[in-house]
């Protein structure tokens, strides 16, 4: 009996260790077991890459419209500056034709009018009596010179037309004539600048506002006044002695100075290429 007992203990110890092996078996957690990856829906995938592209081409639709833009309002800026600039030209050149134009009819009328005065005076002088006497030849050549138009009024006319004598005032070319002498071009010199504190000093600065028919008067030693008419001016290489000579049947003074370059009045040197020269007829 006792050895049943036992033998039914040692049953229900067996049964018991192999129930909670079991138990212990299927209560054990899964380990080193991932969570599975939940793939995207295939329908949800294609939807946000359709939507990215579409984004992205329409920025670059924008972009390229922008830019397309940005170009032609430059084109058409362009285009207009380029239209001004040449309608600017257009103005510029013909008020310059018409500038040019002016001054060439003005000039003309200024040759004729002193043309047609010179006519003048050579007839008068002509049909002048020949028993007329002649002015007296003074002992000193020192002569005084008065422009109304240029301020300038007894000016000394000195012989020679050294430094020496150009600083007095203005110089007397040696070789040409005096107003006494019938027939002659008396040729006076005078700096456009000249000397500071000197008769020179400026004194033929505004030679070149003179006109035709503006009046130019020499007095002599003898107190005898000589008055003239511009009726030319030139403009001549410092090489030209042309127009220091006479000219057959007038009596002309010719004030000289020096200009920069031709057509170039008040520029102040420092070369002084060209002589302009005025040259007028006597009328008195």
């Amino acid at each position: 009996m006792l050895l049943g007992l036992l033998a039914a203990a040692c049953l229900a110890l067996g049964a018991f260790a192999t129930g909670m092996s079991v138990l212990s078996k299927e209560g054990e957690p899964v380990r080193g077991a991932n969570a599975p990856e939940v793939a995207a829906a295939p329908e949800l995938a294609n939807s946000a890459l359709v939507e990215a592209r579409a984004r992205a081409a329409g920025l670059a639709a924008r972009s390229a419209a922008e830019e397309a833009a940005r170009k032609e309002a430059a084109e058409q800026a362009a285009a207009e500056q380029a239209e001004a600039e040449q309608a600017a030209a257009e103005r510029a050149a013909a008020e310059q034709a018409a500038a040019e134009q002016a001054e060439a009819e003005q000039a003309a009328a200024e040759r004729a009018a002193a043309e047609q005065a010179a006519a003048e005076r050579r007839e008068r002088r002509a049909a002048a009596p020949a028993a007329s006497a002649a002015p007296a030849v003074p002992a000193d050549t020192t002569m005084y010179l008065t422009v109304p138009k240029l301020g300038l009024s007894d000016i000394p006319v000195v012989e020679g037309t050294t430094e020496a004598s150009l600083s007095q005032g203005t110089g007397h070319l040696s070789v040409s004539g005096y107003p006494w002498v019938e027939g002659s071009n008396t040729y006076i010199a005078g700096h456009r600048i000249g000397y500071p504190g000197t008769l020179s000093d400026r004194v033929f600065y505004y030679l070149p506002n003179l006109a035709a028919g503006d009046e130019i008067l020499l007095t002599d030693a003898n107190g005898q006044t000589y008055t003239y008419a511009v009726s030319e001016i030139l403009e001549v290489p410092i090489t030209d002695l042309s127009v220091t000579t006479a000219v057959p049947g007038r009596d002309m003074v010719s004030l000289q100075t020096c200009i920069e370059n031709y057509g170039d009045y008040w520029t102040e040197g420092p070369n002084w290429y060209v002589r302009y020269v005025v040259q007028a007829d006597r009328v008195s």
